[in-house]
Order: C-alpha cells, then structure tokens, then sequence
C-alpha cells in the first residue's frame, strides 16, 4: 500500500470522530491527514485516531499527530488511539526514541500519547 487513505465515522451522537488512516503517512502525503483533522475535529469531543493499517511513517506523520494531540488537548477535547498500534509505527518510536519518553508536558505530565498515554 503506496497511498494515504483516510476514512471517518462519526459516533456519539455526533460527539465523536474515529479516523481510521492506512497506507503511508509521510511527508509527501502529510497535509492530507492534517487537513481532515483541522476540518472534522473542532466539532468533536472526543478523536480516536486508528493507526493499525499504516504501513510506513515518518517524522513529519509522527509530529502531525503530536501538532493534533496538543491542539485537542488544548481545546479540552479527548484525543487519543484507538486499536492496535501497527508494526511500521511501533518501529518509528522506537527509531525516534519515544518509547523513552516518560510524560508528555502537554498532557499535565501523564504519559505520552506515543508511549500509552490516554488523553
């Protein structure tokens, strides 16, 4: 799989945004993924993000989805993963060193997003 393919169900009454994201989160396809975030999550309470179907990452897709935790925190939305966190992403954190990464300083110092946190 070469391409971004982004997909949403809204739940909750209209309160909640799953966004389900397969292929390749790269630079090259990066502004896709944050222009469905920037259009659908302001409405919601609650964002799940399923990453399980992407099959290769980088930093600029890691740092969008930081840009995306911090932005919902900061708007007192929940944000988090939903799902099983797939191979090509777990050896992303592992090559950036996130797994070392006890807490976030964005999310009143519990633990990062990436390493198991939950917003």
């Amino acid at each position: 799989m070469s391409e971004l393919n982004i997909s949403n169900t809204v739940a909750g009454n209209g309160t909640s945004l799953k966004i389900t994201i397969a292929g390749k989160l790269t630079i090259e396809n990066a502004a896709e993924l944050q222009t469905n975030l920037l259009g659908n999550c302001n409405k919601m309470e609650n964002i799940q993000l399923d990453i399980s179907a992407v099959d290769e990452i980088d930093l600029a897709g890691m740092q969008l989805i930081c840009s995306a935790c911090r932005t919902n925190l900061d708007a007192k939305r929940q944000f988090n993963f939903t799902g099983c966190i797939s191979e090509a992403v777990k050896s992303a954190i592992s090559a950036v060193g996130l797994q070392r990464q006890i807490t976030c300083k964005h999310n009143a110092d519990l633990p990062c997003l990436w390493c198991g946190g939950i917003n």
